[in-house]
């Protein structure tokens, strides 16, 4: 009985202090812990301190933070568009004529097969950066890249382009050389301002009446015509539609605001012939880029009210202002007979005498003829006019461009179509970088909207020649 109750003594003594010993491990590590979290924040103060009295510290560690990050950038992004190489051109207006000679064709075709070895040897050795893929792509005439690897975007054209200052000849299809074609890149000159409708529901029946009745048809545009060579987005509409657009047209070309459309449309067919109109009448300056319509409970369009800049003031006055300022622009262009030559004359004109800035009128031509500041809009919409003028066919072009919404022109030369871009070209001293490509090397130019349907740009034979 005794030994047992000593036992029992013995383990009695012994559990407690079991147990005390674990609570006095838990405490130890918590304190450890604690320690360790006010050593760290005692060493991050410290290293501020120093940072602090020690300016030139706190920047080398900065640098060398910054230095990583940049390194670990560079391995995880592509290249950017601004590191594309940029290449300048010399306009020399006998290196840009059409080639319509036949026998002079085979001629220019016979020397370049005598070069093609020369010509391939070069242009192996001389490679440019990658370019940045487009966001928006045109499935019809996008160039894209071969492979995933670091060399430019690989084309098969029908002229070789060199870094020599020799002229280089138009050569047959099946003989064409793979070059690479880098133009400059361009940023933030990309300001194309889509057109902007708004809808106004009549559900009144003595509203729509009184609406109804409140206004006219005005200039329906009856017996007007629009040839295709130079309006296409006219005869890109149906029956229907083409009868908005005259209405449209005459009403606006009258100044007359508000009207009854001779079609009952809905909202997106009235804001394709609007768009139309501003895109194929660039001397209707006033035109706006918003417009509203009235329409019943029961869709039928009751009213339709076209926006003007009320800021031009008088019209009458202003459209006479304008087309003098068009005509002392053209004076030099006048006795120009060949196509080419009139395009590169306002081409140049227009770099030398516009600055690319946004103004409240920068989406018309009214901007660049008359004010020289505006943006791609006023650019593209002044070429068109001009061109117009001297009688050879440009359109307006609208689509993505640096993957914000740009304007262009494509300009018609005997039989082929090209992309200009003087907006871009507009640079100090005035590129060709953008000047009479065909699509598939119109570098980050996507067409959208109705511009799909313009006639699509593939003859290599105006691209610029690349000089040192």
């Amino acid at each position: 009985m005794a030994e047992n109750k000593d036992k029992n003594a013995e383990q009695e003594v012994q559990e407690p202090k079991k147990k005390k010993k674990k609570k006095i491990k838990k405490v130890d590590v918590a304190q450890n812990f604690l320690f360790g979290v006010l050593g760290i924040i005692l060493g991050l103060v410290a290293c501020i301190g120093i940072c602090v009295i020690n300016p030139n510290l706190g920047k080398m560690v900065s640098e060398i933070l910054q230095s990583y990050k940049e390194t670990e950038n560079t391995a995880q992004a592509p290249s950017n568009a601004s590191q594309i190489a940029s290449t300048s051109y010399v306009y020399d207006p006998n290196k840009f004529k059409p080639d319509t000679n036949s026998d002079s064709s085979d001629q220019a075709s016979s020397e370049s097969d005598n070069s093609a070895s020369e010509d391939q040897a070069q242009n192996t050795e001389t490679e440019g950066e990658k370019t940045e893929s487009g966001q928006v792509q045109n499935t019809e005439n996008a160039a894209t890249p071969t492979d995933n690897s670091d060399s430019a975007i690989t084309l098969t054209p029908l002229v070789t382009i060199t870094a020599s200052n020799e002229k280089t000849q138009p050569v047959e299809e099946e003989t064409s050389e793979e070059f690479t074609y880098t133009p400059e890149a361009v940023t933030d000159r990309s300001s194309m301002a889509e057109l902007s409708p708004d809808i106004i529901d009549v559900e009144n029946e003595k509203q729509a009446k009184q609406i109804s009745e409140s206004v006219g048809y005005g200039e329906k545009g009856d017996g007007l015509d629009f040839n295709a060579e130079f309006y296409p987005y006219y005869n890109m509409l149906d029956e229907k539609s083409k009868s908005l657009y005259r209405q449209v047209y005459a009403n606006a070309n009258a100044f007359n605001r508000a009207f009854k459309p001779v079609q009952n449309a809905s909202m997106s067919e009235l804001q394709n012939v609007i768009q139309s109109v501003a895109y194929d009448h660039p001397e209707i300056f006033w035109l706006d880029t918003t417009f509203y319509t009235e329409y019943d409970w029961n869709g039928s369009a009751l009213k339709l009210v076209l926006s003007f800049y009320d800021r031009i003031g008088d019209l009458a006055l202003a459209r006479n202002e304008f087309e003098a300022y068009a005509s002392k622009i053209l004076e030099g262009a006048n006795n120009l007979e060949n196509p080419l030559e009139k395009e590169a004359y306002v081409h140049d004109a227009l770099a030398s005498k516009l600055t690319y800035k946004h103004t409240p009128l920068d989406q018309s031509a009214y901007s660049a003829i008359v004010q020289n500041e505006t943006v791609c809009a006023g650019y593209a919409k002044a070429f068109q006019y001009l061109m117009q003028r001297l009688g050879v066919p440009a359109y307006l072009c609208v689509g993505a461009g640096a993957f914000q919404l740009h304007a262009w022109n494509v300009v018609k030369l005997g039989d082929n179509y090209y992309n200009v871009d003087c907006t871009w070209d507009d640079q100090d001293p005035t590129i060709y970088d953008y000047f009479n490509l065909p699509d598939s090397i119109n570098y980050l130019h996507t067409r959208m909207y109705q511009s799909v349907n313009l006639p699509a740009c593939n003859d290599f034979s105006l691209v610029p020649i690349m000089q040192e």
